[in-house]
């Protein structure tokens, strides 16, 4: 990929050669005053528009601007129309186009990778498709990670997540975990909707899935997790509810301890210390005193 920093500098090292203020030389490109600002700190690339100019009122080539790689050959094999005998004689690849993207269209991009890959017989790749994905339109992008196996590929599919509708990524999400499991789909909560990741979790074996189910907690809702725990609690497992504690509401917490003091499951809340109430810690205390003595309760002190 092209090194930003250094083309800047570039630009701003001619430009002053020039004896040129960046107002003058956006003034004659036609373009802002921040945008020369921004290709001269690195932060952006010159539009491949604006290139030949550019390159003519620095009195520089665009191999010398951009360096000499196959990258700058394909951009100005693109100025020059020929791209694509181009592509097929020197066999770019995604890499290259990837590469040479900060200076395309998304059109243009959009076109030539239709090309790289027709005349290299490639098929596109999850990885191929994070390199390129900033750098092209949304529509297009969905129709190439519809053509891709989500499933074997869930992983990487965090990569492209945030170029991605939420809608697209719901129904992603809910093709993974019918085929797999909600660990595969944990890298992707935050980009799912609550009302997705709710529906999933609870046709989940909350159970067995509990693992699973605290990774995705954070982006759950407070009725979904109160479910879960009144269900972990109702089986008989609120030591389960240990992972998820962080993510539930004190009362919630306060409510299922006072529960199991009831049916003598005391001992099975000491994970849960940390997150309960004042008033509900000090009649835990209590219940452990009068059942087993001041000294069940030294686990319990650092919080009372």
């Amino acid at each position: 990929m092209f090194n930003t920093s250094n083309v800047g500098k570039k630009i701003a090292q001619l430009r002053k050669e020039k004896n040129m203020t960046q107002m003058e030389l956006a003034d004659i490109l036609g373009v802002s005053y921040q945008a020369v600002s921004n290709w001269e700190r690195g932060n952006s690339m010159p539009d491949i528009s604006k290139l030949p100019e550019l390159v003519q009122l620095l009195g520089c080539s665009i191999d010398s601007l951009l360096s000499e790689n196959k990258e700058s050959a394909l951009v100005k094999h693109v100025i020059k129309g020929d791209e694509k005998e181009y592509i097929k004689a020197e066999k770019i690849t995604v890499d290259t186009l990837a590469a040479a993207a900060p200076v395309l269209k998304p059109s243009q991009t959009e076109n030539l990778l239709h090309t790289v890959l027709e005349e290299n017989e490639e098929k596109l790749t999850t990885k191929d498709l994070i390199s390129i994905a900033p750098f092209i339109g949304e529509e297009f992008l969905e129709q190439w990670v519809n053509k891709i196996d989500v499933v074997a590929n869930a992983g990487e599919l965090v990569g492209l997540a945030p170029f991605l509708e939420e809608d697209q990524l719901d129904r992603l999400a809910k093709k993974i975990t019918e085929a797999g499991s909600l660990a595969q789909i944990i890298g992707l909560a935050p980009f799912l909707s609550e009302e997705t990741l709710d529906d999933l979790v609870k046709k989940a074996d909350s159970a067995g899935s509990i693992r699973e189910i605290i990774g995705l907690a954070p982006f759950l809702s407070e009725e979904t997790l109160d479910g879960l725990v009144d269900e972990l609690a109702d089986t008989g497992n609120i030591h389960e509810i240990v992972g998820l504690a962080p993510f539930i509401g004190e009362e919630t917490l306060d409510r299922l301890v006072m529960q199991a003091l009831e049916k003598g499951e005391v001992t099975e809340c000491k994970g849960l210390y940390p997150f309960l109430g004042n008033e509900t810690l000090h009649k835990l205390a209590d219940a452990l005193i009068k059942k087993e003595g001041f000294n069940a309760i030294k686990g319990l002190a650092p919080f009372l």
